[in-house]
């Protein structure tokens, strides 16, 4: 239980480290992306450095359900690009502590997809 504990803490401190705008006291369902305002390169730094750190493999991680590329296409106002239509699915504290437990990449994303 100890080091389940310990993972935690260290995934706390890591995702505090990348995003200080979060406390080091956060609810497991917090949504790190949004809950910090994150988009594009941010969140794709902030997940790369996580699997990174932790061992954890990334083939599974579907970016345009996190957050779209930075910037903006004028034809954006007329026409949502693919990736703006995808459900919007969070990364909670809880799913990158249980990532870093079992060494995959343990979000959820829509079956239909």
């Amino acid at each position: 239980m100890a080091a389940a504990d310990d993972l935690e803490q260290r995934v706390r401190e890591f995702v505090h480290q990348q995003v200080p705008c979060l406390p080091l006291d956060m609810a497991p369902g917090t949504d790190v992306v949004d809950d910090a305002k994150m988009y594009g390169d941010d969140v794709w730094e902030l997940v790369e450095e996580f699997g990174k750190r932790f061992g954890v493999p990334l083939q599974r991680f579907r970016w345009y359900h996190h957050s779209g590329p930075e910037g903006c296409n004028p034809l954006w106002l007329f026409y949502r690009p693919w990736w703006a239509r995808k459900t919007h699915v969070p990364i909670r504290l809880c799913d990158l502590v249980e990532s870093a437990r079992h060494r995959t990449w343990c979000v959820k994303y829509p079956e239909s997809e």
